[in-house]
């Protein structure tokens, strides 16, 4: 019996040690696995990252590119194929709800920067929530400048707000007003999760994804204080700033002297079109000078010119990709001039619409109405949000990312990541072979992201 007993017990011990290391070989297998679409998924990220740095100023072909963001192959590792595929909610006006491509921030109304007048023009704002987050208005100062004395201050936020987040903490933010029908911030409609936080209710049945105030607003966009090319550009306040190392209109420089000379500020060189002062000549005369900015040398002055010596800029909002109703809720505008905006920027190219200027060389903003807009808009951006998806087939492992990305200056930062993965899979997952994916892109640049870090299986 004593001999029997022991048997057993050693069969036991045996097929305890057994399915140990198979559950550690299964987890070994699976950390392995989740490690790979964790990689898959960063591929992802290097391709925005390289999409977002190498665009160009009135470029757009970072918002929607299946070619470069859609199912793109990464690697074999034997038994399983990776990609990952880089997406954003689809346009208003479009019938997708998808695009393949990321978002600039730029193209929502800064929150930390807007006026109170402009947030209430965003959808779903009213004075409720206004008189909820407490703004001040503080002592208004006042600054010269050529159309007389312009008031420099505003309503501003109690504090500044690092995420959308934040708002929540205020009374009349909840999540559906906030994110409308994406309370996970996942793209996606989740009816039937309950996760036991407050939710929103489930789709309105209208074919459209409602993403509520996170729509419209953000609270990281900054443009930096340098030309197309990179350079810091000139103060045209500062006579210590010396002018561009470029040759200029005899007429612009003489003006700009000028303005200098008599201790007069502008806001924006914007203020300079079409603009004419009255000064003194050498005998103490008053006499008439003008600028000599008209369409053709507009471009030239917003790109190397600059009202401050500020490093950045913060809040402007990109009129070559922001929507109707972000451009309406700006200082000087409306529905139909944002309107006119969308369209004509459909019509124009983007080579055309390297800087602002393009609104007034087209025709679609006249003097009045662009020196108005101009301190709030840009023709660029360098902060992005999307998701990402890295995936495996024929397995289908997958890890679901957030991610906000910063290319500023040269440099890349990631601004912000949130793991999505166990809301679910996000879309459906397809699959193009390696020469399929990637045979137009190699004549540009080779998919070197995951590839380089040897991933294997298992």
């Amino acid at each position: 019996m004593a001999i029997l007993v022991i048997v057993m017990l050693g069969s036991m011990v045996a097929m305890s040690l057994l399915f140990r290391l198979q559950a550690e070989e299964h987890a070994s297998s699976a950390g392995a696995d989740s490690e790979q679409a964790w990689l898959a998924a960063m591929s992802g990220v290097e391709e925005a990252f390289r999409m977002a740095a190498a665009a160009k100023p009135g470029g757009t072909e970072w918002r929607d590119n299946p070619h470069a963001f859609k199912d793109r192959f990464v690697c074999d590792s034997g038994s399983e194929r990776w990609y990952f595929t880089v997406y954003s909610k689809g346009d208003e006006d479009s019938l997708d709800p998808l695009r393949y491509g990321i978002t600039d921030e730029a193209s929502r109304l800064n929150l930390n920067t807007a006026s109170k007048e402009s947030l209430l023009r965003i959808p779903g704002v009213d004075q409720r929530l206004i008189d909820s987050l407490g703004g001040k208005e503080p002592i208004p100062t006042m600054t010269f400048a050529l159309g007389g004395l312009n008031d420099s201050n505003g309503w501003t936020l109690p504090r500044q707000m690092q995420s959308l987040g934040e708002l929540l903490a205020f009374s009349g933010f909840n999540p559906q007003v906030l994110y409308g029908e994406d309370a996970n911030c996942n793209l996606r409609l989740d009816p039937n999760e309950d996760d036991g936080n407050e939710r929103p209710p489930a789709d309105n049945h209208d074919g459209k994804l409602d993403l509520g105030l996170s729509a419209f607003l953000t609270v990281h966009s900054y443009d930096l204080n340098v030309d197309n090319k990179g350079i810091v550009r000139t103060d045209i306040n500062d006579s210590k700033d010396p002018f561009p190392l470029v040759e200029l209109p005899a007429a612009l420089t003489n003006f700009i002297t000028a303005l200098r000379t008599n201790s007069l500020r502008v806001d924006h060189p914007a203020d300079l079109l079409e603009a004419k002062m009255q000064v003194k000549d050498d005998k103490g005369a008053a006499v008439e000078i003008q600028s000599g900015v008209d369409k053709a040398q507009l471009t030239q002055v917003i790109d190397l010119f600059y009202g401050t010596s500020a490093k950045k800029s913060e809040g402007l909002v990109n009129v070559n990709t922001a929507s109707i109703k972000v451009l309406a809720a700006l200082p000087g505008m409306d529905d139909p001039l944002a309107e006119a905006i969308a369209s004509g920027r459909r019509s124009t190219s983007p080579e055309h619409r390297t800087t602002i200027a393009w609104l007034f060389e087209e025709g679609v903003l006249d003097a009045e109405h662009f020196k108005k807009v101009a301190p709030y808009i840009t023709a660029r951006s360098f902060q992005f949000t999307f998701h990402v998806v890295g995936y495996s087939l024929p397995s289908r492992k997958f890890r679901a990312l957030e991610v906000g990305i910063d290319v500023a200056g040269g440099k890349r930062s990631v601004t912000y990541l949130r793991d999505l993965t166990r809301l679910g899979l996000p879309l459906e997952l397809q699959e193009r072979s390696a020469e399929g994916s990637n045979q137009a892109r190699a004549k540009e640049r080779p998919n070197r992201t995951l590839n380089d870090r040897k991933i294997t299986h298992g």
